[in-house]
């Protein structure tokens, strides 16, 4: 794990931080996908961890979720716009827009949602925002005393191609409103974060004027 804010510690999932999850004091904050919980539980061994939050029901973050809560003996907390993809094991795409590889992919192992975040809500010092556009009920989190950002899938910080760090909109073909999710992303780069963490891609520090000048060339 590396440290990256007070408190706050990635759990870099794949290789070049392709997949991320983090550690928010004594929450964990989103899993990876269901081959990839047992990595996130080893990697928390001998920490204080008291519950599993997520960014969004998509299966590359809460796919490890079930595994996790399970292991570690902890409550799952999710968005509520996912909450009923999350009890049903299912991610949220475009209508129509199902990819074959997604449809292979799509289902995840159920999870008992614990309680349902909502915007204003507290996790661990930092406030959940409510960022939808990615998925109907994404979430971020953020800490204003330090201006740490917990940013989910808002921001792609990588290139899933060529894996060279960059910020970029999330991939189209999961996305259920692009433009709602720009909305999301102005907002986010609005907060004028200090350090900015991905669900994909490096967390950036002087965020800040990198948000806003990647916000500026959005349509």
């Amino acid at each position: 794990m590396k440290q990256v804010a007070d408190g706050v510690f990635q759990i870099a999932l794949t290789p070049r931080d392709g997949v991320n999850a983090w550690l928010v004091g004594d929450v964990l904050v989103d899993a990876g996908t269901k081959g990839m919980g047992k990595k996130v539980a080893k990697a928390l061994a001998g920490r204080t961890v008291t519950a599993h939050a997520i960014t969004h029901a998509h299966s590359d973050h809460v796919g490890g979720s079930a595994h996790v809560c399970s292991t570690l003996g902890v409550p799952f907390w999710c968005p509520a716009g996912d909450a009923a993809a999350a009890r049903e094991g299912r991610w949220v795409v475009p209508q129509g827009r199902m990819h074959p590889v997604m449809s292979r992919t799509n289902g995840f192992p159920p999870v008992d949602v614990a309680r349902e975040l909502r915007e204003g809500d507290e996790v661990a010092g930092f406030r959940v925002l409510d960022v939808p556009g990615h998925s109907p009920g994404h979430v971020a989190f953020f800490r204003e005393s330090d201006r740490v950002l917990i940013g989910g899938d808002v921001f792609f910080n990588i290139s899933l191609l060529t894996f060279r760090p960059g910020l970029r909109e999330p991939l189209a073909l999961p996305t259920v409103d692009p433009a709602r999710n720009r909305d999301s992303m102005r907002r986010l780069a609005d907060l004028e974060p200090a350090v900015a963490c991905f669900g994909h891609g490096p967390p950036v520090t002087d965020a800040a004027p990198q948000l806003r000048a990647f916000v500026a060339t959005l349509p």
